[in-house]
């Protein structure tokens, strides 16, 4: 993920991100996700084929909301450390019969928070955590709308719960997390709102 970090100071800076990035996008999702993305691109896998693999190929895409395109980077002294995809969340539906059951309890969630600007992935590289890099990329997406702000976590992530209260989220409500999902991923989807401007 770049050049190792320094002690020293960072200069954090958030920009557009860069199709170039699809496997740096793709590996954070996974990480945002606690293993979700992986779990779900090895099911769309071919043989001889990674799910980071799949995973790079679907944010290189220019269409869709999960795509390079709706992301914003992190850079530490120019080296990319965390990502944040947002858009807004309109015309959301509740999930049809299509949707398969691990996924349909955060479709579910989605369509409670239509109208709001949906932070989909947040996510910082390990090397780089506690240093304001997260909280770089919240005040960024801030910085870009009016509307309410939401995303879902998972109810163990005690972490990453503290960091968004302190970033001015509540959870709303949460859902059981669906079945078959990846090992050790087990409990509640949690949706969290900041009110906006």
């Amino acid at each position: 993920m770049g050049a190792p970090l320094t002690a020293t100071a960072p200069i954090i800076q958030v920009r557009a991100a860069r199709r170039a990035e699809a496997r740096t996008i793709a590996r954070l999702t996974d990480i945002a996700g606690e293993g979700l993305a992986s779990h779900l691109w090895s099911h769309m896998a071919g043989p001889n084929e990674s799910a980071l693999s799949v995973g790079t190929a679907r944010a290189a895409r220019c269409d869709g909301a999960f795509s390079w395109r709706n992301a914003r980077t992190s850079t530490w002294h120019g080296a990319a450390v965390g990502i944040v995809i947002d858009y807004d969340l309109d015309d959301v539906e509740p999930p049809g019969a299509d949707v398969p059951p691990l996924l349909r309890p955060l479709c579910a969630l989605e369509a409670e928070v239509a109208g709001t600007r949906y932070i989909n992935v947040l996510a910082v590289c390990a090397q780089a955590r506690r240093r304001g890099v997260a909280s770089a990329l919240i005040a960024d997406v801030a910085a870009r709308t009016d509307r309410d702000m939401t995303l879902i976590m998972a109810s163990g992530n005690d972490a990453a719960r503290a960091f968004y209260v302190l970033q001015g989220f509540e959870e709303v409500t949460r859902r059981p997390m669906g079945p078959r999902g990846p090992k050790g991923l087990t409990g509640a989807w949690c949706l969290m709102r900041r009110p906006g401007r």
